[in-house]
């Protein structure tokens, strides 16, 4: 009989999130269990799709054609009320990866996605419903996507309260917490002019590591893929986020396995 419950928190990052994958790949390679999932952003969207699938390599080319055809979702303007993009287009391709009918009770493994009330800051933990919007209200980054009104709430990005979010993983009842973080803050050394898209997601981010700090120390194991010289725009950069994600978890493999007692 196999001990420990294993949960898995995956944190925010736009493209640098994209390294899940990797993280993923190689712990489902590596037999290491995985009992439950919280997600933030855009490990939301990843974490919600392992929820259904548990195959990580099938989510690889998915996540490199998006990336190819990032500027199909981001051209998807509206007049700025709540945000600059509409998002219907990301909530098309998010029904068409998770289907648009699948709800939180449908899914092979627990999961649970962050989000935050805009109105009053509360953090809210999204675990019923339709799996498609609760991901799209979790990666609901203020001021560029329109927000998500969601039971009478207006939700926007999670990473706002809980860009790594390992006590909720904790709280749906992991005994032993693996946390994935892609948000150590660097600037990127590039000569590429700023736009209004990476210069918020920037700032969100920046304040985003007041928490991280807090949320990694209360993890059993961190994984931190090297994604800080990829901008949070660079999608179509999937290919390399990933092979980072896989790089990392394999050094941390032989650590995990011995703390769970499967060497």
């Amino acid at each position: 009989m196999r001990g420990k419950k294993v949960g898995l928190a995956l944190g925010g990052g736009a493209a640098r999130g994209l390294a899940h994958i990797g993280v993923l790949e190689v712990l489902e390679k590596e037999c290491i269990p995985i009992d439950m999932i919280a997600g933030t952003s855009m490990g939301a969207i990843i974490g919600g799709v392992y929820a259904k699938t548990g195959n990580a390599k099938a989510m690889r080319p998915v996540a490199i054609s998006f990336g190819y055809r990032k500027m199909r979702y981001f051209s998807d303007f509206t007049l700025p009320r709540t945000g600059i993009i509409k998002g219907r287009r990301i909530e098309d391709e998010l029904k068409t990866v998770i289907g648009a009918n699948t709800e939180f009770r449908d899914l092979r493994i627990p999961f649970s996605c962050i989000a935050v009330d805009i109105d009053n800051g509360e953090e809210v933990v999204i675990k019923e419903g339709k799996v498609w919007e609760a991901m799209r209200a979790s990666s609901s980054i203020p001021v560029v996507f329109t927000l998500v009104k969601w039971h009478g709430r207006n939700l926007v990005d999670g990473g706002l309260m809980n860009p790594v979010p390992t006590k909720t993983v904790r709280d749906m009842g992991a005994d032993f917490v693996i946390s994935v973080n892609v948000l150590p803050y660097k600037a990127v050394g590039d000569n590429r002019e700023p736009s209004i898209f990476s210069i918020m997601l920037k700032a969100f981010y920046i304040l985003d590591s007041k928490f991280i700090e807090t949320s990694l120390s209360t993890s059993d194991a961190v994984i931190e893929p090297d994604v800080v010289h990829i901008a949070f725009t660079d999608f179509q950069r999937a290919e390399e986020c990933i092979e980072a994600g896989v790089a990392a978890a394999k050094k941390m493999v032989p650590q995990i396995k011995q703390q769970l007692g499967m060497d």
